[in-house]
């Protein structure tokens, strides 16, 4: 059971360890053809190094109450300036006019040189203490039997 918490705690930290280096929000645009019916999305990348982005792009329709969304993600050169990352053909052949203020994206933020050599330090702690409280565990039961 401890070792099951300690597993656990250890997941939870690395969880929210990545969801920290999510940051800086890009600059990016969900821009409608002149037909209304293709969806062309573009990024900028605004780190020294290729990254992942996504953009969620949240449109309007025609008819009332009627809503697209489209989302789409890749790695992205570094500093890459207004990047294609995805063009879409709207369904339903209706077009679309506004595109939502809702819409967003995110880059992940590349890791220094610093910060991957102190992640891999972790790991290696992580893997040591992971390794311990197996065999701690592995050590109870067998006195247990």
């Amino acid at each position: 059971m401890i070792f099951a918490r300690s597993i656990a705690g250890s997941i939870l930290l690395l969880l929210f360890s990545f969801a920290a280096v999510a940051q800086t929000p890009p600059k990016f645009v969900c821009q409608l053809s002149a037909d209304k019916f293709t969806l062309r999305v573009t990024i900028t990348n605004p780190y020294d190094q290729p990254t992942h982005c996504q953009v969620n792009c949240h449109l309007s329709g025609s008819a009332p109450g009627s809503t697209f969304s489209s989302s789409c993600g890749k790695t992205v050169p570094t500093k890459a300036v207004d990047f294609l990352l995805c063009e879409q053909q709207l369904p339903d052949k209706r077009p679309y006019g506004v595109v939502d203020a809702s819409s967003n994206a995110e880059c992940i933020k590349p890791l220094s040189d610093a910060d991957k050599e102190k992640e891999d330090e972790d790991d290696d702690e992580l893997i040591k203490k992971l390794q311990k409280d197996g065999l701690d565990l592995l050590k109870r039961l067998q006195k247990q039997n």
